[in-house]
């Protein structure tokens, strides 16, 4: 596998995040864990990745910058991450089609971003689920911008794999979200394959 070691931060963190995650998931496939599957499944290896990389991470942050409601839950941000000189929110979303709603994440990521004008915050939308539904991944709205290239778990039965997507507010430039997929694999190719 590439070595991303020489990757700057936040790039670093987020392509090990992707890879951590693909990999992850497909462990627990293998262990027969699939009826467990959500988004919450995700966190810990998220948190772990992030403090292994010697940020300060706080889960379930009551999200700034948004309209809370009167009673109820309060909406939250799912990961706030400072280190490295950043800090960065990330919300996560367990996709199970090609068309995935993430209104209300971009609401949290645009409040988060507005309530840190000016201090350089960014905010992240890790994106995670089979290949066959983020590979052409449309995502509603669609105000983000992916960062690096899709990472997925190619270890021959079910793919999984995760894409992770940067809020560009209405006044940032936007650029297509629709890439194909990078597949990694620990499989060596059959003898008849290679002739």
């Amino acid at each position: 596998m590439t070595s991303r070691s020489d990757l700057q931060e936040p790039a670093n963190v987020l392509y090990r995040i992707k890879r951590g995650l693909s990999g992850y998931v497909s462990y627990l496939a293998a262990c027969e864990m699939n009826a467990s599957f959500s988004e919450y499944v995700l966190y810990e290896p998220i948190l772990r990745i992030l403090t292994a990389r010697n940020y300060s991470v706080q889960c379930e942050v009551e999200c700034p910058g948004v309209t809370q409601p009167a009673a109820g839950d309060r909406k939250r941000l799912d990961f706030l991450a400072i280190g490295h000189g950043l800090r960065f929110a990330v919300e996560v979303k367990w996709a199970k089609s090609r068309l995935l709603d993430v209104a209300n994440d971009h609401s949290k990521l645009a409040g988060f971003l507005k309530s840190s004008a000016g201090s350089g915050a960014r905010a992240f939308l890790c994106v995670f689920g089979r290949e066959s539904s983020i590979g052409g991944l449309v995502l509603r709205p669609n105000a983000f911008q992916e960062r690096g290239d899709p990472v997925i778990a190619s270890f021959g039965v079910t793919r999984y794999g995760c894409r992770i997507f940067e809020l560009k507010l209405s006044n940032q430039a936007l650029q297509p979200t629709n890439r194909a997929p990078r597949k990694t694999s620990t499989r060596k190719r059959s003898r008849a394959a290679r002739g």
